[in-house]
This record gives C-alpha cells, sequence and structure tokens, in this order.
C-alpha cells in the first residue's frame, strides 16, 4: 500500500506541473474533442514509460555500488532543487490557454504529438532522473517495487489527463494566472523537500 500511496502522491505532482503539454492537452480536447485528447494522453504516457524505462535500467544495474548511491542521491537531489527553485519562482503568463494551430484529429498523429511533444523536452528526461533516485536511493524498492510504483504513477497521470480532456472547456476557465502561480508553488515546494530527503541521505552516508 505504501508503494501505491506514493506512486499516486508522485502521479498526482507530475500531473499539476505547469507546462508546454498542459496546456496543449486541453487546448488540443477542446478544438477537436475528447478522443482527440485521450489519443494525446496515451502518447505522453508512453513517452513517459519509455523515459522511465530508459533511466531505470541505466541506473539500477549500478545502485550496489554505495560510493554510486551517494553520487546519485547528490545529483538526484540537485535537479529536483533545480526543478522546486524554478517552479516557486517560475513567471506567470499574462494570458491563458495558447491558441494551437488546427491538425488533423488521426488517433496516431495524435498520439505521435503526445509523445514527442512530451519527449522532446529535455527538462522531462532530469524530471525523472530525480524520480529514479528517489525510488532507488530513498524508497529504497525492489524491482517489483519499482514497476508497481511507476505503474501506478502513469496511470495516475494518464487518468488525470483524460480528466482534463473530459472537462477541457471549464479547465480553460480554472486555468486562471492566480491558478498557475499556486499550483507552481505547491509543485515547487514539495519538489525541494524531496531534494532535501535526497540531500539528506548523502549526508548520513559520508
Amino acid at each position: 500500500m505504501e508503494v501505491i500511496a506514493n506512486g499516486l502522491l508522485f502521479g498526482l505532482l507530475l500531473c499539476v506541473l505547469i507546462g508546454p503539454v498542459f496546456f496543449a492537452l486541453i487546448q488540443n480536447a477542446i478544438e477537436k474533442g475528447f478522443f482527440a485528447g485521450l489519443f494525446m494522453a496515451i502518447g505522453i504516457a508512453l513517452s513517459d514509460a519509455f523515459y522511465i524505462v530508459v533511466t531505470y535500467l541505466g541506473i539500477s544495474q549500478l545502485t550496489e555500488n554505495p560510493k554510486f548511491n551517494m553520487w546519485l542521491g547528490g545529483v538526484g537531489g540537485a535537479i529536483m532543487l533545480i526543478f522546486g527553485v524554478f517552479y516557486l519562482f517560475k513567471p506567470v503568463p499574462k494570458q491563458g490557454l495558447k491558441q494551437l494551430h488546427q491538425e488533423s484529429t488521426k488517433w496516431f498523429q495524435q498520439i505521435l504529438k503526445g509523445f514527442f511533444l512530451n519527449g522532446v523536452n529535455p527538462f522531462v528526461l532530469f524530471f525523472w532522473i530525480g524520480i529514479v533516485s528517489k525510488v532507488t536511493i530513498d524508497f529504497a524498492y525492489t524491482t517489483n517495487e519499482a514497476i508497481t510504483f511507476f505503474v501506478v504513477l502513469v496511470a495516475t497521470v494518464f487518468t488525470v489527463d483524460l480528466i482534463k480532456s473530459h472537462f477541457a472547456v471549464k479547465l480553460s476557465t480554472i486555468v486562471t494566472p492566480r491558478f498557475i502561480k499556486i499550483m507552481n508553488r505547491v509543485v515547487g515546494i514539495a519538489l525541494i523537500l524531496f531534494s532535501i530527503r535526497l540531500f539528506t541521505f548523502v549526508v548520513e552516508g559520508l
């Protein structure tokens, strides 16, 4: 239950990250309907899953080395701290949802759109490095526990993305500059707290 709860927590945290994908998903659903948002959400989930597999497989093989764990904890903590400070002081746009160009509603194109829009953002990779560091170093999950954690996390993000698509029109009026500012502050503080926990691991290992 703890693994599932943590997966839900980090999934919800990822859901409130206010970035290009957040706006693009809502705007896509507004312009082309729920299913356009659905297929785009599938692409986003596939992109996240790809980064998780690549990052976890690349890191988990080296976690038996205590020195590597300390190094990973420091890097992961630094990444989370940078993200936390960035979101804490991130400028708030003065306007609402950004208008996008009309595109085809074919399902495969929408999946590719979600996959690449999320995947080409280098911050996504760095974010997942931070999360994998948290899982392998702080939580010390086994492989099966890590799989459960990431499945719950991605499923949570995907489910919330579907909810965003369903209520796209209403969300377009809710996502005001004030709302974005509050969400950025919440995410920033949470990431800073997670980074402190990883730094604590490094200090204890010295």
